[in-house]
């Protein structure tokens, strides 16, 4: 019994140590507008959101991936003015994208 006690203590301890360290996962994905009214989500199936850049420690840390800090923050995320990126199910994508080129 002893020893089933210190298998779950050490599966327990060893699950806490792991999530505690574990990089944060971003909880959206993010699209541009094409010019012809659709959209494509960028990094599809390129596992974008499981990466933190290092030094994008002013951001949450669901934000922390490179097309958040390196695109949609900035300039780069707008077309003369216009946003043209946006996170997939927000309302700027519903009220923006026709469809998607690559879904």
């Amino acid at each position: 019994m002893r020893a089933r006690h210190l298998v779950v203590t050490a599966a327990l301890a060893t699950f806490a140590w792991t999530a505690t360290t574990a990089p944060a996962l971003a909880a959206h994905t993010h699209v541009v507008q094409l010019g012809n009214g659709q959209c494509v989500i960028l990094a599809e199936g390129g596992h974008e959101k499981y990466v933190r850049l290092p030094g994008a420690g002013e951001f949450d840390e669901d934000r922390q991936h490179p097309i958040h800090v390196n695109v949609h923050l900035g300039e780069p995320g707008t077309r003369n003015g216009e946003e043209v990126i946006f996170v997939k199910g927000s309302e700027g994508d519903i009220e923006n994208c026709e469809s998607y080129a690559n879904a």
